[in-house]
């Protein structure tokens, strides 16, 4: 291995302790990083709760007991408050890390952009503490590098496809750590927002189109900045631990282009993932 190569994988064993440290402050925090479920639930109780206070009110007027009713108010739950549950619901929810696509989904519906609390703690469970950090890098390693014994320098067998995976994970791990500031800092969302339609065709240009922009504080598109600098910049930090290459640019160019290509299936499955669940539903 060469003086590059030694010097490579210092450094990704220095980000696996950074990961190994890191793996103890969530469970300092009061609020657990995967109880957005048990909160979603508790959301959707409180809207249950507020309509059948609602249809009480309704009942007791018609009844001609306003005056009981006045002097016990009933929490009710107006237009406004409609708009504003459901917000807090996907609020919740989006922090949910898919497991196979390794993003993060949320409703275009009542889009509401990350707090800088949000985006933290989106950033430490899509990089670390999520199925999807590493679901994506062992399938990664053994249908693309394992299978075209790239590179051919570390051999095949599982030495080789050790290697592949801990380089696959160690590049998502730095492409995370650059992106997601950045993406803070330009106000650009690290999540994947459906896109709403109903044309499979529309969707299907949506997918294709978000695997290159992405949404601004303020819904609006943009360019996914964070995304871009990330890829090629994690790609060109790889090259520390990857056998010499002849020219570092043409890698980073090369293999960067095809971790942007990669997401756009990832955003396509991602985009018509709840019909690929209820599918796999029916068959279980």
């Amino acid at each position: 291995m060469g003086r590059l190569s030694k010097r490579g994988w210092k450094f990704a064993q220095g980000i696996a302790l950074a990961a190994s440290i890191a793996f103890a402050l969530p469970l300092l925090a009061q609020e657990p990083l995967d109880s957005n479920f048990a909160q979603n639930r508790a959301s959707t109780e409180a809207v249950s709760a507020a309509d059948e206070n609602t249809g009480s009110l309704v009942s007791a007027n018609n009844s001609g007991e306003v005056g009981a009713q006045d002097a016990s108010p009933q929490p009710s739950a107006p237009q406004s408050g409609d708009e504003t549950q459901p917000a807090t619901g996907i609020q919740n929810t989006q922090l949910a890390v898919n497991p196979i696509t390794g993003l993060v989904p949320v409703s275009a519906a009542n889009y509401v952009p990350l707090t800088l609390k949000q985006r933290w703690r989106v950033y430490w469970k899509q990089t670390y503490f999520s199925y999807g950090a590493y679901f994506k890098p062992v399938m990664f390693a053994l249908v693309l590098d394992q299978t075209t014994n790239s590179p051919s320098q570390w051999g095949g067998g599982f030495r080789g496809f050790g290697l592949r995976v801990a380089s696959r994970t160690a590049s998502g791990m730095v492409q995370g750590t650059i992106r997601a500031p950045l993406a803070a800092a330009l106000h650009e969302d690290v999540r994947y927002v459906y896109s709403g339609r109903q044309s499979r065709k529309r969707r299907l240009l949506y997918a294709v189109e978000y695997s290159f922009l992405t949404y601004n504080d303020h819904h609006r598109p943009t360019l996914n900045v964070a995304k871009l600098v990330g890829y090629f910049a994690s790609t060109a930090i790889s090259t520390e631990w990857h056998p010499p290459q002849h020219s570092v640019a043409r890698y980073t160019f090369v293999n960067g282009s095809e971790q942007l290509g990669l997401s756009v299936p990832i955003n396509i499955l991602q985009e018509f993932w709840p019909f690929f669940a209820r599918q796999f539903t029916h068959l279980y």
